[in-house]
């Protein structure tokens, strides 16, 4: 038998962000209580084993069962792909291609394929960041809500290789526009005005600021990919996810360099957040 998974435990341990992802043991049992504050803030659960095996729970059988599913995609299911030239199906992939989507190989010079591999050193980055917090960061705000963007690079990712809809930028209970809100104006929220990059502030906003750049740039990536001649935007849900998470990194620069310098927000300005 698992081991009980309370509420409490996930407030340690996740900011619980709405709409993010949790990942949890592979032998635990959440507590009704538990289940029922996942649920009403719409975050998804995986699982993970020893072996790194993901899993996600089906409503089939009872009690319900849990189903290995693909780290990225989420998904149980191994179509056959066909080709975007011909529309034959591929049994095996050439080097020269890849997945497009679940359903579909293209050339690996594809447009979409930049602006995933630009997501991918984004995440790769705010993961780097993380594992180079101090003890003392790992402990704070700032590590969890980083790790709500980490989670948030992935849902776009997701959505832009499955086509799903990614779902507007959470940052522990800041929502896209309290975010806003933080980011243009620093000073009244966080007591210090707009930081210019400089190495004096230190190597987490150092870090913080590259992962922001890494992100704009996978902004204009995806621009070039969704905006057509005429200007008609097709994924309007990326670029704006997108847009967003460079100003929530942005908040966390902010949030890294006055907890440095021993300025951090009076709970009076931190009241005015959300």
């Amino acid at each position: 038998m698992g081991s009980f998974i309370t509420e409490t435990w996930l407030r340690e341990h996740f900011s619980l962000a709405h709409g993010t992802e949790v990942r949890l043991p592979e032998d635990g049992r959440l507590t009704p209580a538990a289940r029922t504050l996942l649920d009403e803030k719409r975050i998804s659960i995986k699982y993970l084993d020893a072996a790194g095996r993901t899993f996600i729970e089906s409503a089939e059988g009872k009690p319900p069962s849990r189903q290995r599913v693909h780290p990225l995609t989420g998904s149980a299911e191994h179509p056959v792909a066909t080709c975007t030239l011909c529309g034959n199906e591929v049994s095996h992939k050439p080097e020269a291609m890849t997945h497009l989507d679940p359903h579909h190989l293209t050339g690996k010079n594809h447009p979409r394929l930049r602006l995933r591999a630009k997501l991918d050193t984004s995440i790769a980055h705010a993961v780097w960041v993380q594992a180079e917090l101090s003890d003392v960061e790992r402990a704070s705000t700032l590590s969890f809500w980083l790790a709500d963007v980490r989670s948030c690079l992935g849902n776009v990712l997701r959505g832009e290789v499955t086509g799903e809809a990614v779902s507007g930028v959470r940052m522990g209970e800041l929502d896209e526009q309290a975010i806003h809100r933080l980011s243009h104006d620093p000073l009244r929220y966080f007591g210090h005005d707009h930081l210019v990059p400089d190495a004096s502030q230190g190597i987490t906003v150092a870090r913080l600021n590259l992962l922001r750049a890494l992100i704009r740039e996978a902004e204009v990536i995806a621009a070039d990919v969704y905006i057509d001649r005429d200007y008609k935007l097709t994924r309007p849900d990326i670029l704006q996810a997108l847009n967003r998470l460079s100003s929530a990194v942005y908040v966390l620069m902010l949030l890294a360099y006055v907890a440095r310098t021993g300025h951090e927000p009076d709970p009076e300005r931190m009241a005015k957040w959300t």
